[in-house]
């Protein structure tokens, strides 16, 4: 449905909850048909009993009683109520049955496009490389001309969810199918067979880490750092979140932050873990994780040197937290924290709410993570914030509420080629930027700045699953008398091996 200029898909109000309503609705009716039934042969046993007439006071008595039990077990009584009602359960359930069905034939029919249309890409890729550079040697600035593009048809970017097709189609030229590393992809020969994004990005990243791209090997360094001064106050809406972003996203005076908030709650802690986007483009990974080779990989839901190191921030804040609290209890503090850290008696950190929340890459890192069993065993993530972030096949675990804010001309989030799950758990905004006032280009509807103003109209929004997720998520956001919430900044830096850097070269 569409609220202030946006449009909402799943949470409380949306279609997989309407469904699931449906179907329950079907099981009641079909229980109900079952006791109208029941209730039928009841009425049948007292009418052939062959006492009746004898019990009744005169024969006129039975007859009477007679007919108005043919009257209850005929088609306008018990046996036409129990037909209907059977026949309603039958028909809501077949409803249920067929829009999932159809839903589900709508999603392989786009896959099957998309990889046929980039298995054709990839069957000619020299041919397609060779076109581009023509281009670029006569000036054309492709670059630009498909930012406008993707603005202009949105529908571009999906096709990018044919990685699976891409792969298959390279792998049919002699010329390039040398070049790639072995994947699961290997056994397909044609597009539609099987589609599996994150095998095909698997390939890919392999093929390019033979040359010395998106190679996330390496150890990584986490240190705590001042906080910056525009990120000094506590978030107190998912708009302060969004506009938070611009702070951490900045390459050039603040590269490689994540920022962890201890919010004081009326049961304990809760945490937000602030994720920022993409800061670096070069494909050759450096000592910035946040860059092109922990995009794909993490879309590829692999494991990054980005996600351990956030990881490592929220540990560490973590017991930052506990450490304060024993010093601000003095020397008889310092003693019961130290005997608590050793017999593992004190404040057990699991089980304190975490909302992970990212921009671009930081939402796709954050989504990955709430995804991992390995985080989700150690900390309790409760809710999930991405903008402008591909993360529509991310498993995120059901118990999980998903909030992702998108814009109808941002490729970026359309770059897996499907559309987020409408579940009960996972809700989309997305706003729609074609109002003639921008500038008219994708980039530009990828911009931290409208996904700020994005998130004001979430936090006036009245939609029903938008206000679900407000009153879910209030506890992060509300400031308890007396305590103060603490910002903690640390950056994180990818621990290059010398042998890459030599081989990478300036």
């Amino acid at each position: 449905m569409s609220d202030g200029g946006l449009r909402v898909r799943g949470g409380a109000g949306g279609t997989a909850v309407g469904l699931a309503a449906l179907e329950a609705a079907a099981g009641r009716l079909a229980v109900s048909a079952q006791d109208l039934a029941a209730s039928l042969a009841n009425v049948l046993l007292v009418a052939a009993d062959p006492g009746l007439a004898g019990a009744a006071p005169s024969l006129v008595t039975a007859a009477a009683a007679e007919a108005a039990l043919a009257v209850a077990a005929g088609p306008r009584g018990l046996a036409g109520d129990a037909a209907r009602v059977a026949a309603l359960a039958g028909a809501t359930a077949a409803t249920v049955t067929a829009y999932r069905a159809a839903d589900a034939e709508v999603a392989r029919t786009v896959a099957l496009t998309q990889d046929a249309v980039m298995f054709a890409v990839g069957r000619n890729a020299p041919e397609v490389a060779v076109g581009v550079l023509t281009l670029r040697a006569l000036g054309v600035d492709l670059g630009a001309a498909l930012d406008r593009a993707v603005w202009e048809v949105p529908a571009i970017a999906d096709l990018a969810g044919g990685a699976d097709g891409l792969v298959a189609g390279l792998r049919t030229d002699p010329r390039t199918a040398p070049l790639l590393a072995p994947g699961a992809t290997d056994h397909r020969s044609r597009p539609g067979e099987a589609r599996d994004y994150e095998d095909a990005l698997e390939v890919l990243t392999g093929t390019a880490a033979a040359w010395g791209l998106l190679d996330d090997g390496g150890a990584v360094q986490v240190q705590a750092e001042p906080v910056a001064r525009a990120g000094a106050c506590a978030p107190r809406s998912l708009e302060d979140l969004a506009r938070d972003q611009g702070n951490l996203g900045d390459a050039e005076d603040y590269p490689g932050h994540v920022r962890v908030v201890e919010v004081p709650t009326a049961s304990g802690r809760a945490w937000i873990v602030e994720v920022s986007g993409t800061q670096v483009w070069d494909p050759r990974a450096g000592a910035n994780p946040f860059d092109t080779t922990t995009d794909v990989r993490a879309m590829a839901q692999q494991s990054t040197a980005l996600a351990r190191g956030v990881q490592e921030a929220l540990e560490q804040a973590q017991a930052e937290s506990l450490a304060a609290a024993a010093r601000a209890g003095g020397p008889d503090g310092l003693e019961d924290g130290a005997e608590a850290a050793a017999d593992g008696s004190g404040p057990d950190p699991s089980g304190e709410p975490v909302m992970l929340v990212g921009h671009s890459l930081g939402g796709i890192v954050a989504a990955a993570m709430a995804s991992s069993p390995a985080f989700t065993a150690r900390h309790r993530v409760t809710h999930v914030v991405t903008m402008g972030s591909p993360v529509a096949r991310m498993p995120v675990q059901s118990g999980t509420q998903v909030l992702s804010l998108e814009h109808r001309q941002d490729p970026v989030p359309r770059l897996e080629g499907a559309p987020n799950p409408d579940r009960a758990g996972w809700v989309t905004a997305t706003r729609d930027l074609d109002d003639g006032a921008r500038d008219g280009t994708g980039s530009a509807a990828h911009g931290v700045g409208e996904y700020a103003a994005t998130a004001a109209a979430v936090d006036r929004s009245t939609d029903p699953s938008l206000v679900a997720w407000r009153g879910g998520s209030e506890a992060f956001f509300s400031l308890v008398t007396g305590e103060e919430v603490v910002v903690r900044d640390y950056r994180i830096a990818r621990v290059v091996p010398t042998s890459r850097v030599a081989q990478s070269g300036p």
